[in-house]
């Protein structure tokens, strides 16, 4: 799946997290408003450590992955998590939890051997979306998603989350010269004569024509800044880290 953010920490003090939130997906050119996504970042993140999947990449001119510690200590400290098995709750939430079945659908335990007593087909257990596949253990299908219950607990975990105006915009008029490099650039109707450029639309996909030859640090962004209801949430997030992420508090 393409990613659609790039998420930098610059800080964690007790409940309060602040970063950054880069644009890197012409599609998405927007950072959502909604706590529904701090709240996905921050189990994205836990899934990434828990994984050993987040460790430093050596090509910084592209922002890549950043984190402090081994891939080892990652996981050592979302072992360790107070709520930890509530961030494996919220995954669930927000992706489906994994079951795994028989090749005939039939429950499997966790070992993706023995088969549940009494037997039972998953379809008739749980809410299956079209997720299915094998993992080198056994046969496995998804449940869905709960949207619905994850936006309840965003509201109850983010007591505040402030954006930030985006950073790093190109302006209309440097817009206006790439589509039209021999024509003298007229700011449209209404415009402030005081200051008639600003920052351009990020709908607009000749934008990120210009975006195309900029560095990681040059591309739009937006400063975070999130507050939960215990700072055990951010037990796992440290100033420093950074991963690209799919997340947009979507849940599937």
């Amino acid at each position: 799946m393409t990613s659609i953010f790039t998420v930098s920490i610059d800080s964690v003090e007790g409940s309060t997290l602040r970063g950054r939130v880069h644009i890197i997906n012409p599609d998405v050119p927007s950072v959502p408003r909604k706590s529904v996504f701090p709240l996905s970042l921050l189990v994205d993140a836990w899934w990434h450590l828990d994984r050993g999947f987040l460790h430093d990449e050596d090509d910084e001119e592209e922002g890549g992955d950043r984190y402090p510690f081994t891939a080892d200590q990652g996981n050592d400290i979302t072992a360790s998590m107070r709520l930890k098995d509530e961030f494996s709750k919220l995954y669930e939430l927000i992706l489906g939890k994994h079951i795994r079945v028989t090749e005939d659908g039939y429950l499997l335990a966790d070992d993706g051997k023995t088969v549940l007593e009494p037997r039972r087909k998953a379809k008739d257990v749980y809410q299956l979306d079209s997720g299915r596949g094998h993992d080198g253990i056994s046969h496995f299908v998804m449940t869905s998603g709960n949207a619905e219950e994850f936006s309840q607990g965003a509201a109850d975990i983010v007591t505040r989350y402030d954006i930030s105006p985006y950073r790093n915009v190109p302006l209309r008029s440097e817009v206006a010269a790439l589509e039209n490099p021999d024509e003298p650039w007229v700011p449209d109707e209404p415009w402030d004569p005081e200051e008639p450029d600003g920052p351009a639309d990020l709908d607009d996909y000749t934008v990120w024509k210009l975006l195309q030859t900029c560095s990681f640090a040059e591309l739009p962004y937006a400063e975070i800044a999130v507050t939960v209801s215990d700072a055990g949430y951010l037990e796992h997030m440290v100033a420093g880290m950074r991963w690209s992420t799919t997340m947009t508090g979507h849940v599937c």
